[in-house]
């Protein structure tokens, strides 16, 4: 008989095993990230299956994040860039959508936001402002990059001209990818997250997180997660110091991490998200990869429209403004005490 349960420990061998067979499940979907994200900010999980005869039919990760002003929003997943459901039928689908709402009401929360790659007939709210590059990989990198426009090969000649190099390595390296990245955010005007965030990624996926670091000489001025899992590589995050940029060190990055898929076996590099033609969006784009829309979707509980929690929306203006001046110290050390109530 089918039944809707709460994950527990007991279940995460069966949990893996889904995860492992399903064609539809996404990176987000491994049991980890409910233990990296209750170490790194605290949040309680929300984690349903759908279980038939000691089987799994499908799976609902859920976080329930405490924002600004204490109100409760249950996002499927946060920082990732995937989530939402994924089952075996539309039915199953629809019997962990209504327990999920039941959760939503029961904390009197805000929303629930599912961030899926496809979308479905749950006849929910949906914005569909994001999307991810994906790019085929082949054996033999030669070939990529030959499929490349000019433009971008040039500015990966001209970051070797300027005598940038590339260093993969795992955890000692997190320090220094951290550095560059907490004075990137702040430069964007955001919030950092925090380093416990990235220390806890490693740790629970030590086999399948890299972090690539760019350096001139002794200098990082560039840095990136790089996940790794089934048969693709995937960057969450990436950055480099402004400063630098006149040497391409993020064209150097990125083509160092299609490489680095194409030599290990890998068929896919995912991009990561950006918003429709943001200056991430048109850098990602002169790659060559295949758009994927993305489909974030909403159950409103105590809110009538979609939420608009990003930088372009244009009452966060002046806070971007003023975060911008603040010392590096400072930011890097209240950002990450504001970010976790963010999804």
């Amino acid at each position: 008989m089918l039944r809707i349960v709460r994950y527990s420990d007991k279940y995460e061998k069966l949990w893996e095993q889904y995860v492992a067979k399903s064609p539809r499940v996404t990176i987000a979907h491994r049991i980890g990230w409910l233990r990296v994200f209750e170490r790194s900010f605290g949040h309680k999980s929300s984690y349903l299956m759908a279980i038939d005869n000691e089987r799994i039919k499908g799976i609902f990760p859920m976080v329930c994040i405490k924002g600004i002003l204490r109100r409760k929003l249950f996002i499927s997943l946060p920082w990732i860039d995937y989530g939402g459901i994924c089952a075996d039928s539309q039915e199953i689908e629809e019997l962990l959508l209504t327990k999920a709402i039941e959760f939503v009401k029961k904390e009197n929360a805000q929303f629930l936001e599912m961030r899926s790659v496809n979308g479905s007939g749950l006849g929910l709210k949906t914005k569909e402002d994001k999307v991810t590059f994906i790019l085929p990989l082949t054996p033999n990198p030669e070939e990529i990059w030959k499929s490349f426009k000019a433009k971008v090969r040039n500015q990966v000649r001209k970051a070797v001209k300027s005598g940038l190099k590339v260093d993969i390595g795992g955890e000692t390296h997190l320090k220094h990818f951290y550095r560059v990245f907490g004075e990137n955010m702040r430069d964007l005007g955001t919030p950092v997250w925090g380093y416990s965030l990235f220390k806890n990624i490693i740790q629970e996926f030590p086999l399948d997180t890299k972090v690539i670091l760019v350096k001139l000489g002794k200098k990082v001025v560039g840095g990136a997660l790089m996940l790794l899992w089934k048969d693709r590589v995937y960057i969450p995050s990436a950055s480099s110091l402004r400063s630098y940029f006149r040497y391409c060190p993020n064209d150097l990055l990125y083509w160092e991490a299609i490489k680095y898929g194409c030599e290990n076996g890998f068929k896919y590099f995912d991009f990561g998200r950006s918003s429709w033609d943001s200056g991430t969006f048109k850098f990602k784009k002169q790659w060559g990869g295949e758009i994927k829309q993305l489909h974030w979707q909403y159950y409103l509980n105590s809110i009538d429209e979609i939420p608009s929690l990003n930088p372009s929306n244009p009452k966060y203006k002046m806070a971007i403004k003023l975060w911008r001046k603040l010392p590096l110290s400072v930011a890097n050390h209240f950002g990450p005490k504001i970010v976790k109530h963010f999804p």
